[in-house]
């Protein structure tokens, strides 16, 4: 599987956002795929995950979810990767970039689901158990390191670094 085979299995069954979803859609068209393509493709989801890893886009999840722990950001970068390429790639070049796709400004707008996804990251072995009776082979990667820390909840700090999603968090602190 290449990685514009994962891109497109996930434009054709994206995962949604919030803490409810198991990703259903995606285990079954997950489950039939050969177990060889599973395996790669949860290779390619682990991968992204892994490439997402920056403190850039973790003080990003900060702001968008109002607050975003180590978990939540684990659940941030599965609906990260979930939004496809386009977005993906965009927030990794420029995380402040996320205030202009829609999700990201329903979120903090209209105080809807977080842009989380923890089902999305169980996917891969869950279409795996169901077609192999056993878990998902053990995979690699390590976590890269994140950068310099900053404090999140400096707001003038945040400011510095993402002036659309701050003035995003103004406009919702704004108001009627």
């Amino acid at each position: 599987m290449t990685r514009d085979d994962f891109w497109a299995i996930l434009a054709e069954c994206p995962p949604a956002a919030g803490p409810d979803d198991d990703c259903d859609e995606l285990t079954s068209r997950l489950s039939r795929l050969p177990p060889p393509e599973i395996v790669a493709f949860d290779r390619h989801l682990t991968d992204l995950r892994l490439a997402a890893h920056r403190i850039d886009l973790w003080g990003a999840a900060y702001l968008i979810n109002a607050g975003c722990s180590d978990d939540g950001f684990e659940y941030f970068r599965c609906w990260l990767v979930g939004q496809g390429r386009q977005v993906y790639e965009a927030a990794l070049d420029n995380p402040d970039s996320l205030a202009e796709y829609g999700p990201v400004r329903s979120c903090m707008l209209d105080d809807s689901d977080e842009c989380e996804c923890e089902g999305f990251m169980y996917t891969p072995n869950r279409a795996y158990e169901g077609v192999m009776g056993q878990e998902l082979p053990e995979g690699t990667g390590e976590y890269p390191t994140l950068g310099e820390m900053w404090d999140f909840s400096d707001v003038e700090e945040m400011r510095r670094h993402y002036p659309r999603l701050s003035a995003l968090l103004d406009e919702a602190d704004a108001p009627s």
